[in-house]
């Protein structure tokens, strides 16, 4: 019974984590809103061998398919680190946005993602 009952726990908790990466699945287009002006951020998560990727585009900078070297989605808080640039962020996803703060070079600034619509 024992047994049955860890297991039981075992598939709960993996269909958590499937169900909470679905949700952030998928193409999210935002800016980050400075003081000089607002840069146009699209964010690709996908997922790749049951982890989670992310690369970005800043069409404004002529910049596509940066790779964030740290991606995590837990209790729909979505976390990315570039070490490249020096750059996180960290957003909440309430009602199909993500509402969260993008930090590099030991500046903070708002960055709201929002679904890219489907073509």
């Amino acid at each position: 019974m024992k047994f049955i009952t860890t297991l039981l726990l075992v598939f709960t908790s993996l269909s958590f984590s499937l169900q909470d990466n679905s949700k952030a699945l998928g193409d999210w287009n935002g800016k980050i809103i400075t003081p000089n002006g607002d840069l146009e951020i699209i964010i690709h998560l996908t997922e790749k061998d049951k982890a989670l990727k992310a690369t970005m585009d800043s069409p404004m900078q002529n910049a596509y398919g940066l790779a964030f070297d740290e991606v995590s989605f837990k209790e729909d808080v979505l976390k990315l680190k570039m070490e490249a640039i020096g750059g996180t962020y960290e957003g909440t996803l309430k009602d199909g946005k993500f509402t969260g703060k993008w930090k590099q070079s030991g500046q903070t600034f708002d960055m709201n993602l929002e679904k890219k619509a489907k073509k």
